[in-house]
């Protein structure tokens, strides 16, 4: 009896012992954050719900997120949407950096990998990235 009691105890251990070299190993990959660019024009009905989704999922499969939201002239709450989840999340709007298109953006991130969406366009909405 003490010898099954022993197996069980020992296959419990090296199957803790797995799990955090497992671990170990995938948090050294993902220490580069991931790049996310939204691009926005009155999006106010999807852009929080498409933040909030977000951020949600990157913190699911323990990736930081870095977004840049690049406004192409919203005229309804848009920005004030993006303002107030900005205090809660890490979000730049790209309008308070250096980034006017996303030419500009892309070229100053040339070696990172980035992931864009156009919430404007509806292909790209079909498709949406959850923090690769």
């Amino acid at each position: 009896m003490w010898i099954g009691l022993l197996w069980i105890v020992g296959c419990y251990g090296i199957s803790i012992a797995v799990l955090h070299i497992l671990f170990g190993t995938r948090k050294e990959r993902s220490r580069n954050p991931a790049r996310v660019l939204v691009i926005t024009k009155n999006n106010e009905n999807q852009i929080e719900w498409y933040l909030r989704s977000l951020f949600f999922f990157s913190r699911f499969k323990g990736r930081e997120l870095q977004t840049t939201i690049l406004d192409e002239g919203s005229s309804d709450d848009t920005i004030k949407i993006i303002e107030r989840l900005s205090h809660t999340h890490s979000i730049e709007l790209g309008s308070d950096l250096a980034y006017r298109s996303v030419d500009d953006y892309l070229g100053q991130h040339e070696k990172d990998s980035v992931i864009v969406v156009n919430l404007s366009n509806q292909t790209d909405l079909a498709e949406i990235p959850f923090v690769t």
